[in-house]
């Protein structure tokens, strides 16, 4: 075998071994999520914001706010207070979108991270966010 082979023969190898790197997760805090639906609906869509014990948001009719505790032992586990919310009248199907999202967000009760996407889980189903471009946030 000759030299040259051998070096494209290892490079070949090597090649095949490498596996693709996933990008590095999104912060949870301050990162702005935006829901993703299997229908989304007219207009600006949901999104919540965590920041110091806080979530904030839009649910697609109505502002939200809640707080929050989450371990500080990495096994991201995570528990939402009482959701409030503005008092803005909307279609009906847009305000059941926004009624399910607050349902299942009130009951997750862990967060996983990978790359762009949120996943919220808990007893209540699970929600998956995409972290919008820092020039979406604005």
């Amino acid at each position: 075998m000759s030299a040259r082979f051998k070096v494209v023969l290892l490079l070949l190898v090597l090649g095949a071994c490498a596996t693709p790197k996933e990008p590095p997760a999104k912060p949870f805090v301050g990162t702005r999520w935006q829901a993703l639906l299997e229908l989304p609906l007219a207009g600006e869509q949901p999104y919540i914001r965590m920041g110091d014990g806080r979530l904030e948001g839009f649910g697609g009719c109505n502002h939200l706010n809640a707080r929050y505790i989450q371990d500080t032992v990495g096994a991201r586990a995570i528990a939402f207070g009482v959701f409030s919310k503005s008092k803005r009248m909307c279609d009906a199907s847009v305000q059941d979108a926004e009624d399910r999202l607050l349902e299942v967000l009130q009951a997750a009760s862990s967060y996983a991270i990978t790359g762009d996407i949120l996943t919220m889980t808990g007893s209540g189903g699970t929600l998956r966010f995409r972290a919008l471009p820092e020039e979406a946030k604005r």
